[in-house]
C-alpha cells in the first residue's frame, strides 16, 4: 500500500506586536473561517506568526484585517 503525500498551499503571516492582552483571542475570532495551522506569539521578539493552509482566499485582504487589530503592526505574508 502506497501513501501519497498531498502538498497543500500555506500562507504565513508575520506581524510585530506591541500589546498582547487579549491579542490571541481577537486574532482567533478574526481568522475563524480560515484553516489556521499555527498561531504563535513570541514575547521576546514581539512577533506574531500565523500559518493558514489552503487556497481560495485573498492574503492581502487577510493581512489588512490583521493590521487593524489593536497592538498589531507591520503585517507581512509569504
Amino acid at each position: 500500500m502506497s501513501l501519497l503525500a498531498v502538498e497543500r498551499a500555506v500562507t504565513v503571516f508575520t506581524a510585530r506586536v506591541v500589546e498582547v492582552e487579549g491579542l490571541l483571542a481577537r486574532i482567533a475570532v478574526l481568522l475563524n473561517p480560515y484553516d489556521v495551522r499555527e498561531l504563535a506569539l513570541s514575547l521576546d521578539q514581539g512577533e506574531l506568526r500565523i500559518v493558514v493552509e489552503g487556497n481560495g482566499f485573498d492574503a492581502d485582504r487577510v493581512a489588512a484585517r490583521l493590521d487593524k487589530v489593536i497592538g498589531v503592526l507591520e503585517v507581512t505574508h509569504s
